[in-house]
């Protein structure tokens, strides 16, 4: 059983292009080619196998996609270290897939999978879709059970790897494998970023937290029904955690709007009372306090503009 990235996309400002080239060099050495970008870019350069990097969106953004073929090919550590490396620049993950191999163990997963969906057991997902094909003597050659829509932040796929490789018989390499896009697959990236010393065991997690398989008993809450024997007996005794939605975080322009309306006021307000100056008592308020250390969209933006800041000058001198 392996478990492992399989695509991390990263969005960030065009500003960063240079720096972002500059770390991609550093990495996978001198372009080997040149591409028209992802869709909705104009232009692009690619690092074979696997690296594509792409420029010339509307919105003024570019982007870089480390893809399964690349990853595949580097440790989780020097997949997460470059991630973060990017991160640090001001970029975001847009989308993340997490994969979860086993190989030779005999678990039919797609075989089970479909069966408790057609037994109305599927939660968390509200669809699933088969996807088979098979010769004439009826040799499968095609066997994939997608769970959720693709469009949705997060979506899950069932399948038999080896018949998609043609490298192994049917049933000796299954794949487990999630896609989580926007704000969750950020959330989800910088996790594995910060605690890569439990890799394996967070993105186990997060791929059995992203559906649920219960028994029907009549009953609605999903809590009150009994998991299907097989999904008890394959996540054993680990907790699935769950890919929540991402409350909407204020951009930097907000959380200043949000600071001079909300306590601003009051800040000048009780100042005034007490005598001493607006600079004094936010001082007072902010002493032993630690610098937050997570990264939100005002934290995002504040990067930006300081990188913003940085090139005007270089530019100028």
């Amino acid at each position: 059983m392996w478990c492992r990235p399989d695509w991390i996309r990263l969005v960030g400002n065009e500003s960063m292009s240079t720096r972002l080239l500059t770390l991609l060099e550093s990495w996978f050495g001198e372009p080997t080619g040149t591409s028209r970008g992802a869709a909705y870019f104009t232009e692009g350069l690619e690092w074979s196998p696997g690296v594509l990097y792409s420029q010339g969106h509307r919105s003024k953004s570019v982007m870089v996609d480390l893809q399964g073929k690349r990853l595949a090919t580097m440790s989780p550590e020097d997949a997460f270290g470059l991630t973060r490396e990017i991160l640090m620049m001001g970029f975001h993950c847009s989308r993340i897939d997490l994969a979860v191999d086993h190989v030779q163990q005999g678990l039919n997963l797609y075989e089970h999978a479909l069966a408790s969906c057609k037994d109305k057991e599927l939660c968390i997902m509200r669809t699933y879709e088969p996807d088979e094909a098979y010769l004439v003597d009826g040799t499968p050659m095609k066997k994939l059970l997608k769970l959720g829509k693709r469009e949705s932040e997060v979506f899950a796929r069932i399948y038999d790897k080896g018949l998609e490789t043609k490298l192994l018989p049917v049933g000796q390499w299954e794949r487990f494998e999630i896609e989580v896009k926007k704000d969750r697959a950020n959330e989800v990236c910088m996790t594995l970023v910060e605690h890569i010393e439990k890799f394996n065991t967070l993105l186990w997690e997060y791929v059995i937290g992203s559906v649920d398989f219960r028994t029907c008993t009549g009953r609605s809450e999903r809590s009150r029904r009994p998991r299907a024997a097989w999904w008890t007996q394959y996540i054993g005794q680990s907790v699935p955690k769950r890919i929540k939605p991402i409350p909407k975080e204020s951009s930097l322009d907000q959380w200043f709007e949000w600071f001079r309306s909300a306590a601003g006021s009051r800040l000048l307000q009780i100042a005034g009372i007490i005598g001493i100056s607006p600079m004094e008592l936010f001082m007072q308020l902010i002493d032993s306090l630690e610098p937050a250390t997570s990264t939100v969209p005002a934290v995002v933006d504040a990067r930006q503009r300081q990188e913003c800041l940085k090139s005007c000058q270089s530019l100028k001198s």
